[in-house]
């Protein structure tokens, strides 16, 4: 023990270092302890660097110093070039992306004539794209990660290809160019069939999940973000699993699991501290304050806007506050103070209209150096050619000067008629959420209903049924036909209150939903009907949904139509096809006997007469057809798709 003290001592390392974040992590400080050399404790360092993404700021500060000291000890020229990659990586955990961008530039232009290999140069390129990115340059990053693509596939290295892959696909992400986005991922986790590839590297995983869930995909973007914990749980990797938990709890969220996505938020938020990177602190911090928000627990959610508002002024993170004040004015309003919730919004305009006077800011000083630029080569062009017009040059690039500060004044002006708009259609947005909460309401009594129907009526043809066959078992012979018939139709009465009550309970239907409650009616009646067969046939490319009224009506239309073919047509087969592209059509179709003529069917009995109704009140055609050699089909389709 007095060893171990000892040498912590004299390598001068702060408490914070031996507190460890991962056992991985906790590994390689001892590593760094015990070496007995230069070149021993630079190497040990640099895969503690490697790290980085677990590590808080402060330590990959300490740590990325240290290799910088120690390679300049040593004089080796790519020891202080991967020691200044790691001190750009944390100056981008410290929010300092024009001081990383800078320290990369400085060795980019000689990294990319491979004098120092291609790991290396990725590594410069990596950062640098990232850096592109939360500048909001994505056409540069783009650029970047293209490049370094074609040197993975050029040098074979499978997970250079995968990182480069998935970092193509995180900005066309931040494009929201989901589509292109999915496609980039999905080659990513196909680069290879070698999982141990993937525990090094979990992002693509994540990314896929976040994008599937973006496009309402919740089962897919569910199987990815498990695939990614899983990895990043193996490489420990904190800042994948706080990423993963994170989109784990945008999961939860649409699929109503809420207490398990506050958990996942939560623990996101801390491992984010943990790690010490603001972007991504303030980021989790607004994702869980939304949840805050629509979960009944806006007092929460108001005090972390509030400590993300901080953070991000301390650190300069001035993209993140329009969304740090959105998420404050959210928790107001769900808390009832409205006063509070006006003086936000208000708040937030002026934030958005600081953005933009920035921004106008920037752009008038690139015109303004521009300028200065055009006016020195113009200069040298006159002096080299003699020229006697230099008051007409200046008068010209004066007017440039103003014309660019002219048009800056209106393009500014209509940003300030912008943002009367979006405050007018925030309002109306408002208004809107009104309508929405009162039809919601609406629904709720709906439901109501339903639980009623299925309460009420549902037990009271249960008991029949049940006492109906208690009475069968004891009673004369003579009996028994008359109590199976009343049997049967107590059972039928609960079958038909079980699929009304089906209907009233959800939303939306979809046509596969329709389509596989169809075959568990086809599951009941198919015993009494043992020499037919009935089949449903689907062909859904899109998936259509339909209002519970309508999805009751064509419920019983289909039922109707099963039950005539069964009844009246001496069949043998009954198929069911659900049709469904850019339009979705139903046909029932028999091999029996055939039908009466179109106009018998306009004359028909209630049944029939019953099922044109059912289609004109939901906006449909409904249609007969004979069959060539025999058999009839009933067509059903929209009159408008």
């Amino acid at each position: 023990m007095r060893h171990w003290f000892f040498t912590w001592v004299c390598c001068g390392l702060p408490f914070v270092y031996c507190e460890a974040q991962t056992q991985k992590i906790d590994d390689l400080k001892k590593a760094v302890l015990r070496s007995n050399n230069e070149h021993q404790k630079i190497a040990a360092v640099f895969a503690l660097c490697e790290e980085r993404a677990s590590l808080p700021t402060d330590t990959l500060s300490y740590y990325s110093t240290l290799a910088k000291t120690l390679a300049e000890k040593t004089g080796n020229k790519k020891e202080r070039l991967l020691a200044d990659y790691y001190l750009a990586s944390c100056l981008v955990k410290k929010g300092l992306l024009d001081s990383s961008m800078q320290l990369l530039d400085k060795h980019y232009a000689s990294l990319q004539q491979g004098t120092y290999g291609d790991e290396l140069q990725n590594k410069y390129a990596y950062v640098k794209g990232q850096i592109l990115i939360k500048a909001n340059r994505h056409k540069e990053a783009l650029e970047v990660y293209y490049h370094s693509l074609a040197r993975a596939e050029k040098a074979h290295d499978t997970l250079a290809q995968i990182i480069s892959k998935n970092s193509i696909g995180w900005v066309y992400m931040e494009l929201d160019q989901n589509r292109e986005a999915i496609n980039w991922f999905h080659k990513a986790v196909n680069t290879t069939g070698n999982t141990t590839y993937f525990e090094k590297y979990s992002l693509a995983h994540s990314n896929m999940a976040a994008t599937y869930n973006t496009i309402g995909k919740n089962d897919s973007a569910e199987y990815f973000v498990k695939q990614s914990l899983y990895y990043a749980r193996v490489q420990q990797n904190l800042q994948s699993i706080a990423n993963s938990l994170a989109i784990q709890a945008d999961i939860f969220i649409d699929t109503k699991r809420s207490a398990l996505a506050e958990a996942s938020l939560n623990e996101a938020l801390q491992i984010r501290k943990q790690i010490g990177d603001p972007f991504y602190i303030v980021s989790d911090m607004t994702q869980l304050a939304i949840y805050y928000a629509h979960n009944n627990q806006p007092r929460k959610g108001i005090a972390l806007c509030k400590e993300g508002i901080v953070l991000a002024n301390e650190y300069s993170l001035s993209s993140k506050l329009s969304i740090l004040y959105s998420a404050l004015a959210e928790n107001y309003k769900a808390a009832g103070n409205f006063e509070l919730y006006s003086e936000t919004l208000l708040k937030l305009l002026a934030v958005k209209d600081s953005l933009y006077k920035t921004a106008s800011a920037e752009a008038l000083a690139d015109l303004q150096t521009k300028y200065e630029l055009q006016k020195k080569e113009n200069t040298i062009i006159q002096q080299k050619l003699d020229l006697v017009s230099k008051n007409s040059l200046i008068y010209g690039s004066l007017g440039l000067l103003v014309i660019a500060i002219i048009a800056s004044v209106i393009i500014f002006t209509q940003y300030k008629k912008r943002q009367g708009l979006k405050l007018r259609l925030m309002q109306e947005e408002e208004s809107r959420k009104s309508e929405k909460a009162v039809m919601s309401a609406e629904e709720a009594e709906r439901k109501r209903i339903a639980a009623d129907l299925h309460d009420s009526l549902g037990a009271y043809a249960a008991s029949i049924a049940s006492n109906i066959d208690h009475l069968q078992q004891h009673s004369i012979a003579d009996n028994k036909v008359v109590l199976k018939e009343l049997g049967a139709n107590a059972r039928s009465i609960v079958s038909q209150l079980s699929d009304t009550i089906w209907v009233l309970k959800k939303d939306t239907l979809s046509l596969t939903a329709i389509s596989d409650r169809l075959k568990l009616f086809i599951q009941r009646i198919a015993p009494s009907y043992p020499s037919v067969t009935i089949d449903v046939i689907e062909e859904i490319e899109t998936d259509h949904s339909l209002a519970p009224s309508h999805a009751f009506h064509l419920f019983q239309i289909i039922k109707e139509a099963i039950n005539n073919a069964l009844r009246h047509s001496r069949c043998r087969q009954i198929i069911i096809k659900v049709e469904a592209k850019n339009e979705w059509r139903l046909i029932i179709t028999d091999n029996g006997s055939g039908f009466m003529q179109s106009t018998t069917v306009a004359e028909g009995g209630n049944g029939l007469m019953n099922m044109k109704a059912r289609a004109k009140e939901s906006g449909w055609k409904i249609q007969w057809q004979a069959n060539l050699p025999k058999g009839t089909s009933v067509i059903i389709e929209p009159t408008t798709n």
